[in-house]
């Protein structure tokens, strides 16, 4: 007959450990900012050989959070297409901790661009925008100066515990 062996194990919690707060604190709230898109469509042909136009979205935060959506590749869409997903397609996201009871607010530059591989990347449409802390969900159209191709992208800031 073998003879069980039991290990006893070590103590890993602080002293004084409590979770009734969350880990930020009484005196600190965080928030999660998001940019999301729902929809890209076009109505007008932009690759030279009446193919497909090839666009990516571009977001510029802060200091060094900037994104691109896709990471890598491009959104293909002919003439009258539309681009729509089932999922959530996260475009820009951040994590903000501030100071209970101080204003807070994130401000954001959207680009939607179309991508050539014979010329220079070209800006479509271009947004800024400023996000509020928290702030309810918003929609929002970033869609180029003469209407042909619009991205309806999606604004959220909530306060979370982590």
């Amino acid at each position: 007959m073998g003879q069980r062996v039991y290990v006893k194990g070590k103590k890993t919690h602080a002293k004084g450990e409590s979770f009734t707060h969350d880990n930020v604190g009484k005196e600190k709230e965080r928030y999660h900012i998001s940019v999301d898109l729902m929809s890209l469509k076009t109505v007008k042909d932009y690759d030279m050989a009446g193919m497909v136009g090839e666009f990516y979205l571009r977001v510029d935060g802060p200091k060094s959070l900037k994104s691109r959506f896709p990471f890598k590749g491009v959104i293909k869409l002919k003439k009258e297409q539309t681009f729509t997903s089932k999922a959530d397609m996260n475009i820009w996201s951040q994590f903000k901790t501030v100071k209970t009871g101080a204003e807070s607010f994130q401000a954001l530059t959207l680009y939607l661009r179309e991508k050539d591989h014979l010329k220079k990347d070209q800006e479509i449409a271009k947004m800024e925008i400023t996000i509020d802390c928290p702030q309810k969900t918003s929609y929002i159209i970033l869609e180029d100066k003469d209407g042909n191709t619009k991205a309806k992208l999606r604004i959220q800031s909530t306060r979370t515990r982590y």
